[in-house]
């Protein structure tokens, strides 16, 4: 679960504050030096903001980890540094059954959008017990 109030607070104000397990260190650095274009969007931190985000991504990713899951994250990307979650093959493996049709109904939007779908991603999870696919 992520437990950092400033990256709560300023990345998750715009989209769900996603683990820091979910990318290796380099991509989440790749991600903050590029945030002119974040996605299509400007994103703006304070230095101080900035550091504190960058430090806790770091020290919590995905290379880092004890989950089970940043663990296959990391074996599958070699390396890797990919932007984007949804670029990890790991993860585009366990989403392999879901059409692109489920994927872009508005509800949903893409498969970025997890809390969509995994009812407890804010909490780190996303167990198959808690999958709700929305209409």
């Amino acid at each position: 679960q992520v437990n950092n109030q400033t990256y709560l607070d300023e990345c998750g104000a715009c989209h769900l504050a996603y683990q820091p397990g979910l990318l290796p260190s380099g991509s989440w650095n790749k991600i903050l030096s590029g945030l002119g274009d974040h996605f299509g969007e400007t994103v703006e931190f304070d230095l101080d903001a900035k550091r504190m985000i960058k430090d806790y991504l770091s020290a919590n990713a995905s290379e880092r980890s004890s989950s089970k899951r940043a663990r296959k994250i990391m074996e599958c990307l070699g390396n890797k540094t990919p932007l984007r979650i949804t670029e990890i093959p790991y993860i585009q493996k366990k989403h392999h059954e879901i059409s692109l049709d489920i994927l872009k109904r508005e509800s949903i939007g893409s498969l970025s959008n997890c809390s969509a779908c995994h009812t407890t991603a804010e909490k780190g999870i996303y167990d198959d017990d808690d999958v709700v696919i929305p209409k």
